[in-house]
């Protein structure tokens, strides 16, 4: 799991950086969505964890 979201982090960072990029800014929004995408799974990745630890 901390690599899930060791990698979710690099990729919003590099996302960040892209920002003024004329190039890159085509591509943004399908990233920053998959980067949503990514922060909700790991949280419930996350969740589900703690459940079984848990439960």
């Amino acid at each position: 799991m901390d690599k899930l979201k060791q990698i979710t982090s690099e990729l919003g960072k590099e996302v960040d950086k892209a920002k003024g990029s004329m190039m890159a800014g085509k591509i943004m929004a399908p990233l920053r969505l998959v980067l949503a995408w990514m922060n909700g799974v790991n949280e419930k990745l996350s969740e589900l964890e703690q459940r079984g630890k848990h439960g």
